[in-house]
């Protein structure tokens, strides 16, 4: 992948911008440091986007009608096998193995919001709130984020890892996907 490939991020909930990954990396070392992307990822407002009570912390409703937003790339409120898989892999890692049909219970070939709420696993939620009080703070939040990016845990995100934002940072307003699915939990 072109190290100047867009990465198209709303830039605050209501603003889009495009950035790029060398937008990101500041000192053009080919890597994304933690405060690199610390930096570059409040600027995009999707913390405060996800926090739609707009209180002090993401409940974990707020995730999980976030993930679900983020994994539906097309936005048509059904999660194919494809963003599904994507998603997992992205999100949880290769250790994940909950078949696609055991969250598309009713073997539509999908996964609705009803299904995803069925099916969430609170797993990642859980490491992400590094401090248990059932709310992730934007610094638990970037931080979990920037992890997740991190396919190879080496404490940089390179151009390759790149890839791992694609299609859930799709400059869209993430506020109103985030209103369009509702509560998932």
């Amino acid at each position: 992948m072109a190290l100047t490939s867009a990465l198209a991020l709303p830039a605050a909930a209501t603003a889009q911008a495009t950035w790029t990954y060398s937008d990101w990396d500041n000192d053009g070392n080919l890597e994304v440091s933690d405060q690199e992307f610390q930096t570059g990822f409040a600027e995009t407002g999707t913390y405060n986007a996800w926090d739609s009570d707009e209180t002090v912390g993401l409940s974990e409703g707020e995730f999980a009608t976030g993930v679900y937003s983020s994994w539906d790339t097309d936005n048509d409120l059904q999660l194919t096998e494809q963003e599904y898989m994507t998603g997992t892999q992205n999100w949880y890692g290769d250790e994940y193995n909950t078949a696609f049909s055991d969250w598309d219970t009713d073997t539509s070939g999908y996964i609705d919001t009803n299904e995803f709420g069925a099916g969430w696993d609170n797993t990642l939620y859980s490491d992400y709130d590094t401090d248990s009080d059932a709310l992730l703070t934007e610094d638990e939040f970037n931080t979990g984020v920037y992890s997740s990016a991190d396919l190879d845990q080496n404490e940089v995100i390179t151009v390759e890892e790149e890839g791992w934002f694609e299609g859930w940072f799709d400059g869209d307003d993430v506020e109103a996907e985030i209103e369009q699915v509702g509560d998932v939990i």
